[in-house]
């Protein structure tokens, strides 16, 4: 092979190779989404469009492919990305600051310490930004998990006798034994061969 055909494979290897890739692995995909949907199947959203839609504050509704918007995801996102600019600014000082120490006690501030000030206001401004916006420091439903509830009575034992059943109550693990109910068959998917 002489140099120029070398060449030109090297540009097709290092150039074709990942946009050919990128078309099948596009290609595939449509054909997977197109399938589910033959078979009756509710495909998932697009990920690369959610994520999308959940950073304008967008989140997945009840039904696949419904986007209500919730302002209070957005402020609480900018909240923690604030929060982490931040600290990350503010340890940025931190090993900035050891510049301007010389042995003998006295310390120099200097410009480098913008390294740091920088980053750590720009938090700051996200983080007062987000709690104008109505971003609260908790999550609103932290305590949800944890509320109260009845407390759970001793457990029946079971009994071993053919025809009796479990008393009401809580059990362990929340399952009790007796009868299952049965899962219902989910429709068949249309038939197209005629």
């Amino acid at each position: 092979m002489d140099d120029n055909s070398i060449a030109a494979l090297a540009v097709f290897c290092i150039f074709g190779l990942p946009i050919l890739g990128w078309i099948v692995t596009r290609v595939l995909a449509h054909q997977e989404r197109m399938e589910m949907l033959r078979r009756g199947f509710v495909p998932p959203p697009n990920a690369r469009d959610l994520h999308r839609a959940m950073k304008q504050g967008w989140a997945q509704g009840p039904v696949a492919g419904q986007y209500p918007y919730q302002g209070d995801y957005y402020a609480q996102r900018q909240l923690r990305k604030g929060i982490q600019v931040a600290f990350v600014g503010f340890a940025l000082l931190i090993g900035l600051g050891f510049i301007g120490y010389h042995g003998d006690g006295r310390y120099v501030y200097g410009p480098w310490l913008l390294g740091g000030l920088i980053p750590m206001f720009v938090g700051i401004a996200q983080i007062v930004s987000a709690v104008l916006s109505g971003a609260t420091i908790a999550s609103p439903n932290a305590g949800a998990a944890f509320q109260p509830g009845p407390v759970p009575g001793p457990a029946a034992a079971p009994s071993s006798a053919p025809g009796q059943t479990m008393p009401p109550g809580p059990t362990y693990g929340g399952w009790r034994p007796g009868a299952m109910p049965e899962i219902e068959k989910p429709a068949s998917p249309p038939d197209y061969r005629s």
